[in-house]
């Protein structure tokens, strides 16, 4: 076991650029919604003695859904339509059509940032595999079959964790074994819930300023993920190496994650704190007491850049914003004193 002196106060790239209210990616969520069904083209004269069609319901559903990347996710969705009664003049009911079933579809995301950074407009496309049944008196019968489905709605981030939903979906030509072929509308407001941790983003060259060491993302991260690539843990390697540790207090050594402003807060807020926590694993794994290191991040509410960036856009924009995209490690110490820490993997010299 060797013994290597280390003082520490770092700064490190944190967040990829573009981002916006959608989840990250590599992330799994679920959901729930609630509205106003009506079904459309319901042909009530095939009915015998049919002279009003009750077609406004309370429908509603639950999803799952996987995050591929900012833009794009897929869902997995049951959706319960309501019923669409047939009335005589007696309002004796003489037919029902309940229709619930799962739903398949692809969702894409375009951010409405000229609006909100957290605001998205995002459309679904997909097929809807329905259970019908038909009520006529004593008579029933039941099947399922497949209809095409479509969506349009926004989503608006609360938090990292939390967004809601207002959406509009329609389905087409619903089959079934009664008289009947009609449509469906659902308007609904949701709310989604993120499950496990996003992805994050990168960092470039190992840069001192005073008591800190600053990476930039290129070398750390690949774009949008927030595992430390091969160059980045060679660089933190190097910063072992080098590094002179003063006698700390109890929260010694932070490491902050840093952002660029593109993108809702609430991404730019997890990314920045789950490449600060990659950073802080790779040198407690490294032989950096656990009780001397901490790891936070602090979105895009530090930036370093200023108004100087304020007239580009687009790759222009993300490559002026670089240098606020960033990681610190900050040393806190009472003293002078240099404090020994055991590397325990033997990897210094």
């Amino acid at each position: 076991m060797k013994k290597t002196t280390l003082a520490l106060a770092v700064a490190i790239a944190s967040i990829t650029s573009v981002a916006n209210a959608a989840l990250p990616e590599n992330t799994w969520y679920v959901g729930g919604k609630l509205g106003w069904s009506k079904y459309y083209d319901t042909n009530s004269q095939k009915v015998p003695g049919t002279e009003k069609v009750d077609n406004n319901r309370v429908g509603g559903g639950a999803f799952v859904g996987y995050q591929a990347n900012p833009y794009l996710a897929a869902e997995l969705g049951y959706d319960w339509l309501g019923k669409l009664s047939y009335k005589t003049n007696g309002s004796n009911t003489t037919g029902d059509l309940t229709v619930h079933g799962a739903s398949f579809t692809g969702k894409v995301s375009y951010p409405l940032s000229f609006i909100s950074d957290d605001l998205d407009i995002y459309a679904r496309a997909g097929a809807f595999i329905h259970t019908t049944k038909w009520k006529s008196g004593g008579n029933s019968s039941s099947n399922t079959s497949v209809s095409p489905t479509y969506a349009l709605g926004l989503d608006y981030r609360l938090n990292e964790d939390f967004s809601t939903r207002l959406e509009y979906q329609w389905v087409n030509n619903i089959n079934n074994e009664g008289p009947t072929r009609p449509d469906n509308s659902l308007l609904t407001f949701g709310v989604t819930y993120r499950l496990g941790s996003p992805a994050v983003a990168p960092a470039t060259q190992l840069e001192v300023r005073e008591n800190r060491y600053v990476l930039s993302e290129d070398i750390l991260f690949s774009y949008a993920k927030s595992d430390l690539k091969a160059e980045g843990q060679a660089a933190l390697d190097e910063l072992i190496k080098t590094l002179v540790k003063l006698n700390p207090s109890e929260s010694a050594i932070v490491v902050v994650g840093h952002s660029d402003r593109i993108g809702s807060a609430g991404y730019n807020q997890k990314l920045s704190e789950q490449r600060a926590k990659s950073v802080m694993n790779y040198l407690l794994s490294k032989g950096v007491p656990a009780d001397l290191i901490s790891a936070r991040g602090v979105g895009k509410s530090q930036p370093v850049t200023g108004d100087q960036c304020n007239a580009l856009k687009g790759a222009d924009l993300k490559t002026c914003l670089a240098p606020d995209r960033r990681v610190e490690i900050e040393v806190k110490a009472k003293t002078v004193e240099e404090v020994e820490v055991t590397d325990k993997k033997d990897n210094t010299k």
